[in-house]
This record gives C-alpha cells, sequence and structure tokens, in this order.
C-alpha cells in the first residue's frame, strides 16, 4: 500500500500537475498585471502564484475520475497497517492479510472443495464427511477447520470479526435444527451435540472431547420425563459434567470416587443398574464436585457451545497431545480442526450401546472382511475408547478364539447391527477401494436404522511374520490369569505401576522390558505408554484409544484381564490370588492372553492362523 500511494503520488505530480507549473506562473503573473496591483513584492506575487495555482491543482484533481477518492482510501489503509504494526504482534498481521472466512468451516452435506482434504479438516472430519457422501449412517454436524484453529487468537482481538464468527456458528446449529428436526437449547426437544477433535494426523486419546453439550439441570430434568429417557437424560447430564470438570483440570479420580461410593451405597456392580433417580443423584454430585473445585457449568446453551469448542482447541496443547507430537515429530502449528456432530443416546436402554471394530482380525495376515473389536451396552462412545469399561465381543469368532472371554457377542445379541457393520464394511473396503479400517459405531436400538457410525480410519497395526512365543513346556503350570491379547506374542518383564516406577526401573535394570499395570487404559495414560514394553488391564478392550496406541508402537498388551484387581496406592496387584508388586518379574503372552508368574525362554516362531 505504501508504494500504491506513490504511484498515485506520481500520477498526480505527471499528470495534474507538472503540465500547469509554467503555463499557471505566466497566467497568474498577467492577471495580477491586468488588475492593476502595482508595486506588490516578489515576495508577495510568489505567494498569490502559490495559492493560486494550489486552488487550481484542487479543483482540476477533485474534478478527476476517483483519483482523490483512491489518494484518500489507500492514504486511510497505510495510516491503519502503520498502526497495526506498532499494536499488533507479526502474526497477528499475516493473519488478516490472509484472513479468508471460506475457510474456516464447512458442513459435512457441503462440497467445498478448497477445504475438502485432510490439511484443513483433520482425518476424522475428512472420512466422515466422505462417508456422509456415501450416504452412511453418520450424525450430521459441521466442522471448524484447522483454519479457524489458526485465526482463532488473532480473531479475538477484533471484536467485529469475533461477532461474525460466532454468527456463522449460530447458522450451522440452525442447520442441525431444520435437518435433526430437533431445537438447540429446547426443554421439549432437545438438539444434544458432540464436540470432538479432529488432528491431520490420528493421535487417539490425546484430544479432549465434550459429549452431551447443551443441557442444563432444566433441560437434564425436561428430557428425563420423557418416555424411555428417564436414565439416559441424568447419565448423559453426568458425563457432560465430568468432561467440564476434567477440561478444568479435577481428575478422573475424583469422579471415580464419587461412582464407586453410589455403588456400595445402592449395592450396584455396573452403573447401567442404577435406578433414574439414582442416577439423578450421581450427576447432582458430580455438580457439586464442580462447585468444590470452583468451576461452574455454563447454563446457557450457545455459550455453552462455544466454551467446549475452546476447550477441544486448548487441548492441543494439553499434555498428552504434547507427547505425541513429540514422540511422533508432529509440527505444532498444525494444529486441529473441531467437529460439532448431533449427539447420538447410545445409552438410552439395555437395547442400546456403542463399540468399537476393526474390518480384520489384528496381527493376522488374512485380508479377508472379519469384524473384531468391543462393544458395550447401555453406553457412549468414549466408554470403549477410553478402555473405562469391561467389554463384549463383536463377533463370534472372537469368542472361539479366545476362550476366556465372558458375555455373549454383538453377533449374537444384535444380529441387524452386526450385518449391517458388516455390510458397510465390505462397501468401504471392497466397493470404495479403502483399507482396512478401524470403526467407531453406537446404536439406539436392535433395528439397523438406528446404527451410526462415529468414525472410521485405517487400521495400522502390523501383521507379523513371526512372533516371539514361549518354549518352556511347564509354563502352564505358573498361568495366573487371562485376558484379551493384542500385540506381538509373549514378552518377558518386570512390573510398574506408574512412572516413578518406569524410571526407577529403566536405571536399575536397562536390559529388561518394563510391564504396565493398570487398572484400565485411560487417555492420561499416554506418557506411561510410551516408556513401557508391555501393557496389562483390568478393563477396556483392544480398541481403546491406549491399547491401540500401544499396539502401534510395538508394545506387547493383555486387556481386560477380569481376575486382575490393582491396588495403585500400594503399588500391588492381585491376579487370582497371586501378588505381584514392583519390580516382580511377569510373563505375557499377546497371542493367547495369557499372564504368567516369572520369566521363560522365548523364541520366534511363524504363527499363521489362515
Amino acid at each position: 500500500f505504501y508504494f500504491l500511494t506513490l504511484n498515485i503520488k506520481e500520477i498526480i505530480e505527471n499528470y495534474y500537475i507538472s503540465p500547469f507549473n509554467s503555463p499557471l506562473k505566466i497566467i497568474i503573473s498577467q492577471y495580477i498585471k491586468e488588475k492593476g496591483e502595482k508595486e506588490i513584492s516578489k515576495t508577495n506575487q510568489d505567494h498569490i502564484i502559490y495559492k493560486r495555482s494550489e486552488e487550481f491543482y484542487r479543483n482540476v484533481i477533485s474534478s478527476a475520475f476517483l483519483i482523490q477518492h483512491l489518494d484518500n482510501y489507500i492514504s486511510r489503509i497505510l495510516v491503519t497497517l502503520r498502526a497495526m504494526m506498532e499494536k499488533l504482534k507479526p502474526e497477528v498481521i499475516h493473519m488478516l492479510l490472509y484472513y479468508d472466512p471460506k475457510l474456516l468451516i464447512t458442513s459435512f452435506y457441503q462440497l467445498t472443495p478448497k477445504i475438502d482434504n485432510q490439511t484443513f479438516l483433520g482425518a476424522k472430519a475428512h472420512y466422515l464427511k466422505k462417508l456422509y457422501s456415501y450416504k452412511f449412517p453418520v450424525p450430521p454436524g459441521f466442522v471448524l477447520t484447522t483454519e479457524w484453529f489458526r485465526d482463532r487468537t488473532a480473531i479475538k482481538q477484533f471484536p467485529e470479526m469475533y461477532k461474525a464468527m460466532l454468527e456463522i456458528i449460530k447458522e450451522k446449529v440452525i442447520e442441525l435444527e431444520k435437518i435433526t428436526k430437533k431445537k438447540y437449547g429446547s426443554l421439549q426437544n432437545p438438539l444434544l451435540l458432540a464436540v470432538r477433535s479432529g488432528t491431520v494426523i490420528s493421535m487417539p486419546g490425546a484430544m479432549d472431547s465434550i459429549l452431551n453439550i447443551g443441557m442444563n439441570d432444566q433441560i437434564a430434568e425436561s428430557l428425563s420425563k420423557q418416555p424411555g429417557y428417564g436414565w439416559a437424560a441424568w447419565d448423559s447430564y453426568r458425563r457432560l459434567l465430568q468432561n467440564w470438570g476434567m477440561a478444568h483440570g479435577i481428575t478422573r479420580d475424583e469422579f471415580d470416587k464419587i461412582i464407586v461410593n453410589f455403588k456400595e451405597l445402592y449395592k450396584v456392580k455396573e452403573k447401567k443398574t442404577f435406578s433414574n433417580e439414582q442416577m439423578k443423584v450421581i450427576a447432582l454430585s458430580y455438580k457439586d464436585l464442580l462447585r468444590k473445585y470452583g468451576v461452574k457449568l455454563e447454563e446457557r446453551p450457545f455459550e455453552q457451545l462455544i466454551q467446549a469448542i475452546i476447550f477441544v482447541f486448548q487441548s492441543w496443547y494439553n499434555k498428552r497431545a504434547q507427547i505425541y507430537r513429540k514422540k511422533l515429530q508432529i509440527a505444532e502449528e498444525w494444529g486441529t480442526a473441531v467437529i460439532v456432530q448431533e449427539m447420538v443416546f447410545g445409552n438410552i436402554n439395555s437395547e442400546s450401546g456403542t463399540g468399537v471394530i476393526f474390518t480384520k482380525v489384528p496381527f493376522e495376515k488374512s485380508s479377508d472382511i472379519v469384524l473384531y473389536g468391543d462393544f458395550n451396552r447401555r453406553s457412549q462412545g468414549e466408554d470403549i475408547v477410553s478402555g473405562l469399561v469391561h467389554t463384549l465381543p463383536v463377533s463370534e469368532f472372537q469368542n472361539k478364539k479366545s476362550l476366556h472371554l465372558k458375555g455373549n457377542s454383538l453377533e449374537e445379541q444384535f444380529p441387524e447391527i452386526y450385518q449391517e457393520l458388516l455390510r458397510l464394511a465390505k462397501e468401504l473396503v471392497y466397493k470404495r477401494g479403502y483399507e482396512h479400517q478401524e470403526i467407531e459405531f453406537t446404536f439406539k436400538s436392535k433395528s439397523k436404522k438406528d446404527l451410526y457410525i462415529l468414525q472410521t480410519r485405517n487400521y495400522n497395526l502390523q501383521n507379523k511374520e513371526t512372533i516371539p512365543v514361549f518354549t518352556d513346556p511347564a509354563i502352564h503350570i505358573h498361568l495366573v490369569g487371562t485376558g484379551i491379547g493384542i500385540g506381538k506374542g509373549a514378552m518377558n518383564g518386570i512390573v510398574a505401576f506408574d512412572m516413578e516406577d518406569l524410571k526407577m526401573l529403566s536405571k536399575k535394570y536397562p536390559q529388561k522390558n518394563k510391564v504396565l499395570i493398570r487398572p484400565d487404559t485411560v487417555p492420561d495414560d499416554i506418557a506411561m505408554i510410551f516408556e513401557c514394553d508391555g501393557l496389562l488391564t483390568a478393563r477396556g478392550g483392544v480398541t481403546s484409544h491406549a491399547a491401540v496406541t500401544a499396539a502401534q508402537l510395538g508394545k506387547t498388551c493383555i486387556v481386560n484381564c477380569r481376575q486382575l484387581i490393582v491396588m495403585e496406592k500400594k503399588k500391588k496387584c492381585i491376579i487370582n490370588k497371586v501378588e505381584f508388586r514392583t519390580g516382580d518379574e511377569i510373563a505375557i503372552d499377546a497371542h493367547l492372553g495369557n499372564i504368567y508368574k516369572g520369566n521363560y525362554p522365548i523364541s520366534s516362531e511363524q504363527i499363521n492362523l489362515f
């Protein structure tokens, strides 16, 4: 703009001033003589000539088409930019110069060629948008792109721009209301939303999600009075309060203590068996916990949504995400997209549920489509992927492969859901040409019309030509427990319960494998998973984020060992009355799902089940 001002001044000089300079002096001097003004000093005469010339130039320039307006306009821009350079940081100025609102947001049903790619949408939203275009059952939603992430801090410094961005989100919510025939913030027919992250490269469990957005005391109460929603309304509200509290730094353990105490009080083993009224008491106890820590749930629905979006964007900088980026060498500048979707009630009753499937058997060579994974009744997606529950197998094949598994499979209990998942998997892999997939799903009833796909990504657990196996035929004498194996076969190691143990054992026994023992595989354990060599958990399934991450990193894992009782504070665990403490020898076989006391000889063998 500075050079534009120079060019305009040059035009004015060359075409409106210079051509008239000499003639004006002659004409104005002649004019002074004709007026009979005598005895005027040369200084006064020059002053009159200058004044009359200036009046002439102004009249000529002002009558010229756009020149004066253009000069004033560009001059104002230049003044503004100079003021910005003095007040704003260079990155903010850069954003403003390249700002394009068309790169900020898109809906699942909307074609936006410029941003319909993994760079802008993140992997999760990119594939969800593709599935939506294939007419797959994906809950409707919209995406705030990674460009929004990069621009958000700068835009907040300009109230009018920030207000315009909020209006864009409001418009998208109104579009969702029309599609779903629900009303966001309504007491009678509320639209609830899930706010999830979407990074360019998948980082399972590293980022935060805030589910059941759009609830408060009044909406939860009203929804609970609708037929069939009594338990689900308060369970969903409880989950929102926990997500909100954890986003403010309250630990998961604080919420776990509350629900464990209520299980003891009401003599309940699983939360799904609480009554409607009991679940309401638990939800309000969660709210009391927030109050105790000085955390307030935003009660206004739209402001609650905006705050949830901010939370998810900020989770790009949380400890888990930083560890992921450092280990996998992901640039901080990439940022994350945010997905806002209709929430599906996978927790509405005992005929609803959620799960995750692989479209092939992990670590086996066959490329045939076989559904293999975990699911649970009356749950929401975070239960499975966070490794918080004892899961059930998806297929009967899993029950046959792992005889110690308990519970009927999805294939047996929900055959219509299972067959629809199998059909969708075959369409993706055989018809659409996708690699084998890892698919997260939820369902509201036994009918396939109530099945929804929440996420899909490429299966990337590497097949092994050979795996380590134990060679001592007497090893089974020392079998202490079983679980679901995922990983590279047999491993000898020593027991660790936390990061302190892992660091201490690494220094003391650098050549030995460290087997991390945890009650469940929550995302908060990511740092420890990077440091350990093996993983053993009491809860969770093969598709939980932490288990998948561990397997991707080449760890040997056994999850869902129901005989395992972990006492973290005492740094010990018991498996079928056999006690392990920090540093004790343990052996795990991910191929068979077996756990042994002690260490045993190992050799490599080729394993082919197909």
